[in-house]
């Protein structure tokens, strides 16, 4: 190998390296921003879920009431009327 192409191939080395190091570093800085996002993401359904399931019961806990108040007030125009 002559000296020139010997020079050459070392350039060629560095510029290599020095390219692997970059694509290496924003592969690991794009990991990180997804790992973020992912939490945020992970947290924010989370919220969304127990939201969720807390409307549900306010729901059904009043649909529950309000089927006894109307039960109550149909036993009690029921029993006004007579019927049994």
């Amino acid at each position: 190998m002559t000296t020139k192409s010997k020079k050459i191939a070392k350039k060629a080395l560095k510029v290599n390296d020095a390219v692997l190091k970059r694509t290496e570093k924003t592969i690991l800085k794009s990991f990180d921003a997804i790992e973020r996002t992912q939490n945020f993401t992970d947290k924010n359904v989370k919220k969304g879920l127990q939201t969720s399931a807390m409307l549900q019961d306010k729901f059904f806990n009043t649909l529950e009431d309000s089927k006894g108040f109307v039960w109550k007030k149909l036993n009690k125009t029921l029993d006004l009327m007579g019927v049994k």
